[in-house]
């Protein structure tokens, strides 16, 4: 296929790899604050600030495991017989931080929720991409995840620390991304480093200019343009 070109107009993340090991949450009132999570701290501590500096736009967000910490609360409390609480059960679905999100901001723009695994870029990058040539302007993706509690930690081994990432895409030519075809069994992502993270990586460094992402069974290239 054809690439697809985009521009990345603006970038946030958080680690807690950081000396600060909490995402800033000062920006988030305190009312909502107090019914987010780690990853929903962190998510919104990205999110707001790209929304505030670009405007309303359609959002993707992207997480692998979603707040399983509180599903697995959930499912606890039903092993135990216990009653489920309505809003921990509310704040478990996969989208709910960009719902409380969306809420506490008054917007009505598409959100699109996305759970692609260890190889979610490609399905995110393509989604955004889509949305923003289907809305003629920018859109904002962000990826956000936590390592998952110890009783799936034999089953999933990323990530290793918690993080979010937002970029916002809108159609142009800073950048290409080309599918190359099958993916040859390795690639260029360590085995626990999501591939969100290397993407962050290939921005910040300006001395490399691709880097290739396996997404089911295929190979994608993003390449920054010579210009």
């Amino acid at each position: 296929m054809s690439a697809l070109g985009f521009n990345i107009l603006g970038w946030k993340a958080w680690s807690a790899l950081a000396a600060d090991s909490q995402p800033d949450v000062s920006i988030i009132p305190a009312m909502l604050r107090r019914r987010l999570s780690l990853v929903g701290r962190a998510a919104l501590s990205v999110i707001i600030p790209m929304v505030e500096a670009h405007g309303p736009m359609p959002l993707v967000y992207v997480s692998r495991h979603g707040d399983l910490n509180r599903t697995l609360g959930l499912l606890q409390d039903l092993a135990r017989g216990e009653p489920l609480s309505p809003t921990a059960f509310s704040l478990s679905v996969h989208n709910a931080i960009a719902g409380l999100f969306s809420i506490h901001q008054g917007l009505t723009a598409n959100i699109t929720a996305i759970s692609g695994g260890a190889q979610e870029l490609i399905p995110a990058l393509l989604e955004t991409l889509g949305l923003s040539q289907a809305n003629g302007g920018p859109v904002l993706c962000v990826f956000c995840d936590e390592p998952p509690p110890e009783l799936y930690q034999l089953h999933a081994n990323q990530p290793e620390h918690a993080y979010a990432l937002a970029i916002v895409v809108a159609a142009g030519g800073e950048w290409s991304l080309t599918s190359t075809g099958l993916a040859a069994g390795k690639t260029e992502i360590a085995g626990t480093y999501p591939q969100s993270l290397a993407l962050l990586a290939l921005l910040e460094n300006s001395t490399r200019s691709s880097l290739t992402f396996a997404a089911n069974g295929s190979a994608w290239s993003i390449q920054r343009s010579a210009s």
